[in-house]
């Protein structure tokens, strides 16, 4: 049985395949059944790699 955090981790990771994949935040809020604000908010504290 997964727990809370890791059930949270893959949804995050799969927020992230979309919209790097192109999909807009409304299109991955139906497609995995979540808010907008949430999605956003996983976006906006992701950190950026660099080099």
């Amino acid at each position: 049985m997964r727990t809370e955090e890791e059930a949270k981790y893959d949804l995050d990771e799969r927020i992230f395949e979309l919209y790097d994949s192109g999909m807009s935040i409304q299109s991955i809020t139906e497609e995995l059944d979540t808010t907008a604000d949430y999605v956003a908010t996983v976006l906006r504290n992701v950190s950026v790699e660099t080099g």
